[in-house]
């Protein structure tokens, strides 16, 4: 792995769990004698986050994590309700049988992690897993990548959220009913329950009061 990439993932983990938050400086000078690094890495890093829109470069000044209003992390997330509404659609007309008997498996899984009150790293990892099955399903290369590119944007918001909690029952069982409408090939029942499904953490959002720093 080179120094650019090691460095960009170590920044970007920082941003999703939370390290650095709306506004917050990130010294170049800091993360290279971290990571025993020259600062050309950190830079480059650093110009690959911006282009994914989560640091701001300010020339002469410096590096901040870039601060986001409530209704750009709504309409994030509206977007990304839309992207994988389309995605169920299509995987409940595309899908195979034995990626359906796949997404029920990841499921249980995610189950079992709830009950068991494991890590949230793990929880996450395997809530993405369910959600890549289905884009998968979707046949749509295009789609794949588009949507995944907006999967760490959400961890990032909702780690900027200072009240956030998932309920994560709720969401095993959103995930047995939307599968169910893939299996019978319910293309329409099957995007109108993700949108929902994606849809509440717009909602959530809304109704969050968010701390004044987060003002452009």
């Amino acid at each position: 792995m080179s120094k650019t990439i090691r460095t960009y993932e170590y920044i970007k983990d920082g941003l999703i769990s939370g390290k650095w938050t709306f506004g917050d400086e990130i010294s170049v000078i800091e993360i290279a004698e971290e990571l025993e690094v020259s600062r050309r890495p950190v830079i480059d890093a650093l110009k690959r986050l911006e282009a994914e829109y989560f640091v701001e470069i300010v020339p002469q000044t410096g590096c901040r994590v870039k601060k986001y209003t409530q209704e750009h992390m709504v309409d994030h997330f509206l977007t990304v309700m839309a992207l994988e509404g389309m995605a169920a659609f299509l995987a409940a007309q595309r899908r195979e049988d034995h990626e359906v008997q796949e997404l029920y498996m990841i499921n249980e899984q995610l189950a079992k992690l709830v009950q068991e009150h494991d890590s949230k790293d793990r929880y996450f990892n395997k809530n993405r897993e369910w959600h890549y099955g289905i884009l998968k399903m979707s046949r749509s290369e295009k789609l794949l990548n588009i949507t995944q590119s907006q999967w760490d944007l959400n961890d990032f918001f909702l780690c900027n959220i200072p009240s956030f909690s998932q309920n994560q029952t709720s969401t095993v069982t959103e995930h047995d009913m939307i599968i169910e409408k893939i299996a019978t090939k319910d293309a329409v029942g099957a995007r109108t329950l993700m949108e929902a499904h994606v849809s509440t953490f717009a909602s959530l959002i809304q109704k969050t009061q968010l701390p004044q720093t987060t003002k452009l």
